[in-house]
């Protein structure tokens, strides 16, 4: 196989491919011995029609099936044979094919962009220092009261605090029921700070067991979930039962209940200011690790090609509509998607020189277009973590870090744990290489806090 690279860009390649005829006359005669094992034809047997009349009836859609198949695999030797390393799936642009001859075609891609590091010791950057109040104790202790809590049924109408379990039906800007928006059995501690909508709890005040009430409210504009942020709704709420809430005493019994290795309050006590303090220390560390990578990014300018972004941010969406709509419908999407970006073969090409400078510029407004979908938050957002990833490799191809088995392996229990899995499960996982590289780069930002002048804040 023959390739010619051209630079068509500064971060943008153009691959020239040659196929021999020879090979691609290999791979069309084991296709058709393929085909003729399931071929069905009247007058013969099944696996035993001629290859010559397979190839007579069949020929043109066997040999499109073997060029598609082939050209992943084609794309993949290309690129490690001219030592290119593509961001982002190649865009097939010529492609030329007939019986018998060798089969011709041109990728065009964007190929991750070098960052040449030039000062990345003695950053300024600051520490966050927090001292754990009495309040933040006496707020977390409420908090495990609260999990604590035991609840008996009532004979009254619900107060804040109390538990209500009911049934609701949504209803439409008239009043009337919403088919197939019914919910059965629903729990609702009244007068949590965290209720998606005060106004909805409110309403419930007063409400006795088996009374019905109307109840229309807005959700709260904060809502993660964008949809129902600020939406409003109506709902008919059955109520099935009041229950009221009894905390635990704050003692040593109750200190034994949250967890069996606490022999007294004191020891839950320690047990969760230690907590507070790991959190904080959490958040100091990746403050700083933001503020070293913000220090980086100001003196290194990084340009990359807008095809690239936009594959990034293309890669983040699909992962979204992954999320939200389920896996297995998203994955038929996201294969139709690939299929019709990775093989958008150009039949009816020109082959004068003009039509490739067409192609540079076609490929810049197809960019543009792809990149107009986004919002300049999104594209800020990923340029920034385009450009993180792309410093990070470029510091580690100059500081050198080593990390041992044993360092490995207390970092896997670790992590572990925060995973409620098995470190051996863990390490048995595909993303334990993922994991070694997250350590690498914990020593990478140790090695530049070293260097770094660094100001404590209080909080």
């Amino acid at each position: 196989m023959q390739t010619n690279v051209i630079e068509t860009g500064k971060w943008e390649r153009d691959l020239e491919i040659e196929v021999p005829a020879e090979r691609m006359s290999k791979e069309m005669s084991s296709a058709l011995r393929t085909y003729q094992k399931r071929l069905e034809v009247p007058g013969f047997r099944k696996g035993k029609v001629p290859l010559n009349l397979i190839e007579q009836r069949y020929g043109p859609a066997i040999r499109s099936g073997v060029i598609e198949d082939l050209l992943p695999k084609l794309l993949q030797e290309a690129t490690q044979t001219a030592g290119i390393n593509p961001a982002g799936t190649p865009r097939i642009t010529k492609l030329e094919h007939e019986p018998g001859s060798a089969l011709n075609f041109t990728a065009s891609l964007d190929i991750w962009p070098e960052v040449e590091l030039d000062s990345y010791e003695g950053l300024d950057i600051s520490r966050v220092v927090h001292e754990i109040t009495d309040d933040e104790m006496d707020e977390q202790l409420a908090e495990l009261r609260n999990r604590q809590a035991t609840e008996r049924s009532v004979e009254r109408a619900l107060e804040k605090g109390d538990v209500l379990i009911a049934d609701l039906q949504r209803l439409d800007d008239n009043g009337e029921p919403v088919e197939g928006d019914r919910y059965e059995e629903r729990y609702f501690h009244v007068g949590n700070a965290e209720a998606p909508s005060p106004e909805f709890e409110e309403a419930l005040v007063g409400i006795n067991a088996g009374e019905e009430r109307t109840i229309d409210f807005t959700y709260r504009d904060d809502l993660p979930n964008e949809e129902l942020a600020g939406k409003e709704e109506h709902f008919l709420v059955t109520a099935r039962e009041v229950r009221e809430r009894s905390l635990p005493e704050l003692d040593d019994e109750f200190a034994k209940d949250v967890g069996e290795q606490f022999e007294n309050l004191d020891q839950l006590k320690d047990h969760v200011r230690e907590q507070m303090t790991q959190r904080w220390d959490f958040m100091a560390r990746q403050q700083m690790r933001g503020e070293l990578m913000d220090g980086l990014l100001e003196k290194h300018e990084i340009e990359f090609p807008e095809g690239l972004i936009a594959n990034y941010l293309e890669s983040i969406r699909r992962e979204r509509e992954s999320q939200a709509q389920g896996q297995g419908q998203q994955a038929g999407q996201d294969h139709d998607h690939d299929h019709d970006h990775d093989h958008d073969h150009d039949h009816d090409h020109d082959h004068d020189h003009d039509h490739d400078h067409d192609h540079d510029h076609d490929h810049d407004h197809e960019s543009e277009d792809r990149l107009a979908k986004f919002s300049d938050e999104e594209r800020q957002s990923g340029e920034r973590r385009l450009k993180s990833y792309l410093l990070m490799e470029a510091l580690r191809s100059k500081i050198t870090v080593e990390v041992s088995d044993e360092e490995f392996d207390t970092y896997l229990e670790g992590r572990a744990g925060e995973m409620g899995l098995s470190a051996e499960d863990l390490k048995r996982s595909p993303r334990v290489g993922d994991l070694r590289r997250d350590l690498e780069e914990d020593k990478i930002f140790e090695q530049l806090e070293s260097t770094a002048n660094i100001t404590e804040k209080k909080v």
